[in-house]
């Protein structure tokens, strides 16, 4: 790239004192944080996905995907939950539980008592920590991937609704959790 090395015209040194040639100035903003080797493993990795993504059973399980968020995001709807977007588009939404009088906190840490999984998520103009937050964000692409339908949606809103509102009784979530382990034996992570 340079041709013919030189001294660096900005005068930087060597701990010796000695000016730094320009092509070490180069391969000191380059090496060793910005470019490393071709990582076979990764180019293995993303050469197998992108065939997959050509399939056309795994555009059908996008359009599942798809479907069942809309699914969840109008069962949520219809039990009171604000969703941020007023639905979804994608395989995500945004949940604030301030209506409900619940924090993201609760809601993730009550859920993972009955093993439902969700994660705490901060709303637009959250009055709580990011610690706290006041909504939680759902997802259905880990549903769609077990084989669960737009039917099954409505079933998983009224298992989180009904842990939510009965967050403080324990011998009540851990009913709900052998509902759910029970529910999803028929539907295995891996087949």
């Amino acid at each position: 790239m340079l041709g013919k090395d030189f001294e660096n015209p900005f005068g930087l040194k060597t701990p010796k004192g000695e000016l730094r040639m320009m092509s070490a100035l180069l391969d000191s903003g380059v090496f060793p944080g910005t470019q490393g080797g071709p990582l076979e493993h990764v180019i293995g990795a993303k050469a197998v996905a992108f065939g997959e993504a050509l399939t056309e059973t795994y555009a059908d399980y996008t359009r599942q995907v798809i479907r069942n968020a809309n699914a969840l995001a109008t069962a949520f709807t219809e039990r009171g939950y604000q969703i941020i977007s007023g639905g979804t588009d994608n395989h995500l939404m945004l949940i604030d539980l301030r209506s409900k009088g619940l924090t993201g906190k609760l809601a993730e840490n009550t859920l993972i008592k009955a093993d439902i999984t969700i994660n705490k998520n901060m709303v637009p103009f959250d009055d709580k920590s990011p610690f706290v937050t006041s909504g939680m964000r759902i997802g259905s692409a880990a549903v769609t991937t077990r084989g669960l339908v737009e039917t099954d949606m409505t079933r998983i809103v009224e298992l989180i609704d009904d842990v939510l509102m009965h967050h403080a009784d324990e011998a009540h979530l851990s009913r709900v959790r052998g509902q759910v382990n029970e529910w999803m034996q028929a539907f295995p992570l891996f087949a």
